[in-house]
Formats: structure tokens, C-alpha cells, sequence
């Protein structure tokens, strides 16, 4: 009779087990969902702009980039003593117009 009572109990906590497990990930459902919602979102807004037949569109890139490079020499007793500078300069700028007709 000790062991069909065991069975049951085996069998019960089994059940708590799995109800845990599914209310816990149901719990976890929207965190999941917006994690990725997000990964597709970046990924498609490194795509670009995308051609939409209902839109004029217009768009403005315009980068400008400046760099130095200067590279000093001294002849010291001994060898040579060298050091270099670089500067960089950046500027990058976007622009985008977009207007929907016929809605």
C-alpha cells in the first residue's frame, strides 16, 4: 500500500514541476518576443532606406573625413628617435524626407 501512495506522489510533483515550468515561461513570453522584435528591427534598419511605391523619398548623406599623418625623424647620437601624429577629423551628416501621397 506505501508504494501506490509513493506513485501518486511521484506523479503529483511531476505536475506541480511542469505547471511551474510553463507558467514561468509563459511569464517570460513578452521578454522573449520584444528580444527578437529587436534583433530584426536592427538588422533591417542596417538595410537602409527601404523603396516603398507609396512614398517620395528623399535623402541627404553627405560625410566629410580629414586626416594628417605626420611622421618626425631626429638623428641622435646612438640612433634614431621617431614619433608620429595623426589627426583625424569627421564629420558625417543625414538628411531624409519622406512624404506619402495617395492616402
Amino acid at each position: 500500500m506505501m508504494k501506490r501512495k509513493r506513485k501518486g506522489q511521484t506523479l503529483l510533483e511531476f505536475v506541480v514541476l511542469f505547471i511551474v515550468l510553463v507558467a514561468a515561461f509563459l511569464a517570460m513570453q513578452n521578454y522573449l518576443r520584444r528580444g527578437i522584435q529587436g534583433g530584426w528591427r536592427k538588422s533591417l534598419e542596417g538595410l537602409g532606406t527601404q523603396y516603398d511605391p507609396a512614398a517620395n523619398s528623399q535623402t541627404l548623406h553627405q560625410l566629410i573625413s580629414n586626416a594628417t599623418t605626420e611622421l618626425n625623424v631626429i638623428n641622435e647620437v646612438g640612433g634614431y628617435r621617431t614619433w608620429r601624429v595623426d589627426t583625424a577629423n569627421m564629420f558625417e551628416y543625414k538628411q531624409e524626407t519622406v512624404e506619402i501621397n495617395g492616402i
